[in-house]
């Protein structure tokens, strides 16, 4: 719950973020629009992918210590919200809008998709701190 109110705050940096990474990526070579369809691809992919991993990985550990769990949790919520708020901007804007038009769409979508991952990182924390506190009773 604590990641979600900082997550109030933080969707201006993770865009920032990742328009940077565009402009490293348009620096070495990679055309905007394809840089953007590149984090789509990537992001879509981890968002699904990382809560498997990490549910396996609570799974596989019999009795796992509470600062691991937690920094382990913190370091899932951030990049699973920077891959969600990624992946649904896909809906909200275009790749050539976010490259080349200059009338007020200037990734700000970035930063409302970011918002719409709050629930989504909360229903996750949910359900693996359901997931941990049954396996700290069945040991």
């Amino acid at each position: 719950m604590l990641f979600c109110v900082v997550g109030f705050i933080i969707p201006g940096f993770t865009a920032i973020f990742l328009v940077g990474l565009q402009m490293i990526l348009t620096k070495l070579g990679v055309e905007c629009s394809n840089a953007w369809q590149i984090f789509w691809l990537f992001s879509w992919i981890g968002m699904i992918v990382l809560p498997i991993l990490f549910f396996k990985n609570l799974k596989k550990k019999e009795k796992a210590y509470y600062k691991q769990l937690r920094t382990n949790l913190i370091f899932f919520n951030l990049f699973e919200y920077i891959f969600i708020q990624t992946a649904l901007s896909i809906f909200f804007t275009k790749a050539n809008t976010l490259c080349y038009v200059s009338d007020g769409q200037n990734g700000i979508e970035l930063a409302f998709t970011a918002w719409l991952a709050l629930p989504i990182l909360m229903i996750f924390s949910y359900f693996f701190e359901y997931h941990t506190e049954t396996i700290s009773e069945d040991n």
